[in-house]
């Protein structure tokens, strides 16, 4: 028998997904054990699915895998799991649709100034603010895989013109105008009106944006961050919305989560901050189990994984 390992907490696996599971194939075993548990459990397991700080993987000898449920890898790859010989894989892409749909709330909210107005609506006041318009301007997407890509497309109804750029150019397709390599960063801060970030958390992107590279945007230009707070300095950020080097900025994720009370980051004007969001909907369980269940089966029968990652990247690499 494999021994399954099945441990989440946003959300929780739950019955149908074990189910679901030990429904692959009977030579396996799917346990879901409590936190408690979870460390005695994965002492003889062969898969685990699911997340967790990895110390909890300390004493499991006989790991073979591990199938994140999430789409960021990179506290796995530090802690050398992957160098251990573990095979890892992630959720990209699986919630591409739901993250780019919180990107364009956000792009929409900072564009059309909707917080503003919400505040207004509380205090019953009624005044015009300025806008930025989307039809003709250019949105600039920093990485391009699954989440880039389902933004860029919604961003054709918009009338955008849409730059992209990503560390490896893979079908560039016929609605994008530009797909560049990352050496091209500055010229698509310097050419867009909007700026979305969605790209994977590594060593490479740890403060990719900062003070420098804010100056680069233009005045009026936006910021959406749906990727990892990290990827941003939040101090260069916020100087930058307050000096009016870019007009506004939305972002879902935050360099220390949760957010404290007492950050900086609540009264930074010109920002909207939604608490890491974007990945969540009614299908996320169905949606992940379905995708471990298709690698399961995969796994069983001594084929290729689906989004195995590479631990020199910290994220699987595109395919053509």
């Amino acid at each position: 028998m494999i021994k399954v390992v099945a441990y989440d907490s946003l959300p929780e696996v739950d019955e149908a997904s074990v189910n679901a599971m030990r429904q692959v194939s009977d030579r396996l075993h799917v346990v879901a054990p409590s936190v408690d548990d979870l460390a005695g459990e994965l002492a003889d397991a062969e898969i685990f699915y699911g997340h967790h700080h990895p110390d909890v993987f300390r004493n499991a000898s006989k790991l073979r895998w591990i199938q994140s449920s999430a789409a960021g890898v990179d506290i796995l790859i530090d802690k050398g799991l992957a160098a251990g010989g573990i095979t890892i894989t992630n959720a990209s892409g699986v919630h591409a649709p739901q993250v780019a749909e919180t990107a364009w709330a956000l792009t929409l909210a900072t564009t059309r100034n909707l917080s503003t107005y919400f505040v207004q609506q509380q205090q019953r006041h009624w005044e015009l603010r300025e806008h930025i318009d989307l039809d003709g301007a250019t949105v600039g997407i920093i990485g391009f895989g699954g989440i880039g890509r389902r933004y860029a497309q919604a961003a054709t109804a918009f009338g955008l013109r849409i730059l992209a750029v990503d560390n490896q150019q893979v079908g560039k397709p016929d609605f994008v105008d530009e797909l560049w390599g990352i050496d091209r960063l500055e010229d698509l801060l310097g050419e867009s009106d909007i700026v979305v970030l969605a790209c994977p958390y590594t060593d490479a992107t740890h403060h990719l944006l900062n003070a420098d590279r804010f100056s680069q945007m233009k005045p009026t230009g936006v910021l959406i961050n749906i990727a990892r707070g990290s990827i941003v300095d939040e101090t260069a950020l916020m100087a930058a919305l307050k000096n009016g080097q870019i007009a506004a900025a939305g972002i879902d994720v935050c360099e220390t989560e949760p957010l404290p009370s007492s950050s900086p980051l609540w009264d930074t004007p010109n920002l909207i901050i939604t608490p890491h969001t974007a990945g969540l909907s009614p299908g996320r369980i169905k949606r992940l189990t379905d995708f471990f269940c298709a690698n399961l089966r995969r796994y069983l029968n001594e084929e290729p994984l689906l989004n195995v990652v590479d631990p020199k990247l910290g994220y699987p690499p595109p395919q053509a």
